[in-house]
């Protein structure tokens, strides 16, 4: 799938990707406690520069920035980042933004970083072996030297155990309107998989349905350990949900 209808996808989501959530601003909060508790026990420095360089609407990096975190926050969706601007200067927070593709950081995004992030499956969106490398590479060269790389992606190794067709429905009510709001997956070969994102909006039974689709590979995480070795990271781990209680698998990894 091209860098175009990753961001054409993400730009149609923009305006309902807080719909995914419960409760957004909750996840907010919550992600950034959870998140700033690894960072603390993995990290080498006490000045945290970060950069979160698939921020989408900004779920991780507007939690971060309110916890005293210097961010940056990029993606490779204009609406998306246009969103986040908002988002952040309605909370009053400080940070700072930019259009990037995380495999074009290295000439898209200036300076170095304690700390990078890139949460939330993005990693994943890449379907080649050789653009998660080039990916991985590009964090590493935005990294300061003992800096820290931390992401998420969707329990793959579970998954890819039974390749499940959808998932749990999230249902909203506000304002006389309900939103109801899934996913289709349709798998191929590889462990790619096609994401049909419903986002059903109305009341009664009238209801207005919108349709995006993007791809994901599944990537069993000895596959992402082994592309991030090969980039020069080193103290590769991986930290479980019922150990950090973040929603999502998390790597973290150190540059030396």
């Amino acid at each position: 799938m091209s860098n175009k209808n990753v961001m054409e996808f993400y730009d149609e989501l923009s305006s309902d990707y807080h719909l995914i959530f419960g409760d957004w601003n909750s996840s907010i909060k919550k992600q950034a406690q959870l998140l700033d508790c690894v960072i603390k026990e993995k990290a080498k420095t006490q000045s945290i520069s970060l950069l979160d360089c698939s921020c989408g609407i900004g779920t991780q990096a507007i939690g971060l920035a309110q916890m005293g975190y210097k961010v940056h926050a990029t993606d490779l969706s204009p609406k998306a980042i246009e969103r986040a601007k908002i988002e952040a200067e309605s909370r009053n927070v400080s940070m700072t933004f930019g259009v990037a593709d995380f495999k074009e950081l290295e000439k898209q995004v200036e300076g170095t970083f304690d700390v990078i992030i890139s949460c939330d499956n993005s990693l994943p969106h890449l379907l080649k072996n050789d653009d998660l490398y080039l990916t991985s590479k590009n964090i590493f060269t935005k990294l300061n030297s003992k800096g820290l790389f931390v992401g998420s992606i969707r329990d793959y190794d579970k998954i890819l155990e039974s390749k499940p067709v959808s998932n749990s429905p999230v249902v909203k009510d506000d304002d006389n309107e309900r939103t109801i709001s899934f996913q289709v997956w349709d798998w191929e070969d590889n462990n790619i998989y096609t994401i049909n994102h419903f986002t059903l909006k109305g009341s009664n039974d009238e209801f207005d349905t919108s349709l995006r689709t993007t791809k994901y590979k599944a990537y069993r995480r000895y596959e992402i350990t082994e592309i991030f070795e090969k980039s020069r990271f080193e103290k590769i781990e991986w930290l479980m949900p019922e150990d950090t209680k973040y929603y999502q698998p998390i790597i973290v990894a150190s540059k030396p």
